[in-house]
């Protein structure tokens, strides 16, 4: 029982890897939709004007 309630350093660091892989593709996917939505605003924007 004492032996399963130890962690095994290299579990957690592959999760703490794959936390970190999975939070910079959410990170990239969000970035590249606040750009697209920024591009429609500007289009929107400049259709707007006219």
């Amino acid at each position: 029982m004492e032996n399963s309630l130890r962690a095994n350093p290299l579990d957690i660091r592959e999760q703490y890897e794959k936390q970190l892989r999975d939070l910079q593709e959410a990170y990239g996917e969000a970035m590249l939709e606040l750009g697209a939505r920024n591009k429609l605003q500007a289009l929107l924007d400049t259709q707007d004007g006219t």
